[in-house]
């Protein structure tokens, strides 16, 4: 077996090789490129290829990261995908235990799989892949939690705004888009309530028009809701979050509907809403439904 670390030159063999063996997802170059190589944590040493003695062709892949987090380094299985045919021949616990030893060598303590916020393709694993759920088990991942992703049809709804917004500006509250002068305000305030989310609200002001919709009441940020920050080009909303002071109001779903007709105007015909903890607050404002749940893993590699 012959094994490389990633570069450049592999993303789209490798892209191929999840279109083809991955059947729920979908996997464009330039998509495998925001996981990979344009991740700020990319690391070659935790990205490794498993190739085919025979056909010279990659079989295998695993990405690992390792994120820098209040309660210290945590590691993430990002990606991990085995060309069908291959499965059950070692390969992928080969490549596992690569990714797992470095990360441990580097004082990595726990290891979660795929859920490596603010870059990240799914936030847990899918059961409908059943053979990676035994895989993670047999290697010793526990699961801890499950969460959903929700899908939203844009097609059939209108996301007009105007007559809620009316309403709260009555009470000094304003909803726009956010703008360059934002930006510090923003920051600090997301340090102050939302710090997770930093980096994919950073991403939003990558995309043109910006892709971040916030709330002001008496001209501080209160509210923000954004798309396109995570996965960009499939459609994916968040992430979002209101002040606590202003929960209620119906602030957090105006945003909402603004970043979804957004989406709309683009041309999507779904929403993608990740990471779901309130449905209720999502099929209320959207009728989102459930689309995918995913069930969280993590390993103490000290343990």
């Amino acid at each position: 077996m012959i094994y490389k670390f990633f570069s450049n030159e592999d993303v789209v063999p490798i892209a191929k090789l999840c279109r083809q063996n991955m059947p729920l997802d979908i996997m464009p170059d330039f998509l495998l490129k925001e996981k990979t190589v344009d991740d700020p944590d990319f690391d070659k040493e935790l990205t490794i290829i498993s190739f085919d003695d025979v056909r010279k062709e990659p079989i295998a892949f695993i990405q690992g990261v390792i994120r820098k987090r209040v309660e210290g380094l945590v590691g993430y299985i990002k990606l991990i995908c085995v060309e069908e045919k291959f499965r059950r021949k070692g390969i992928a616990t080969d490549l596992l235990k690569q990714v797992e030893d470095k990360m441990k060598s580097r004082e990595t303590t726990v290891i979660r799989v795929y859920e490596s916020y603010p870059n990240y393709f799914m936030p847990g694993i899918d059961p409908f892949y059943t053979e990676a759920v035994c895989f993670f088990e047999r290697n010793g991942y526990k699961k801890f939690q499950d969460t959903s992703n929700l899908v939203c049809d844009l097609s059939n709804q209108s996301f007009f705004t105007n007559e809620e917004e009316a309403i709260l500006r009555k009470d000094n509250i304003i909803c726009r888009r956010a703008e360059e002068k934002d930006r510090e305000s923003i920051n600090k305030w997301l340090e102050k309530n939302f710090e997770a989310w930093k980096a994919e609200v950073s991403a939003s002001y990558k995309n043109n028009p910006v892709s971040l919709h916030v709330a002001l009441f008496n001209n501080e940020i209160v509210a923000f809701s954004a798309y396109e920050a995570n996965n960009k080009g499939t459609g994916w909303f968040g992430p979002m979050g209101t002040d606590k002071v202003l929960r209620g109001k119906k602030v957090g779903g105006i945003l909402l509907k603004r970043c979804l007709a957004d989406m709309k105007e683009m041309g999507f015909v779904k929403a993608i809403i990740p990471w779901v903890g309130p449905i209720p607050f999502y099929m209320h404002y959207a009728n989102a439904r459930v689309q995918r749940v995913f069930w969280r893993y993590e390993k103490y590699l000290n343990k």
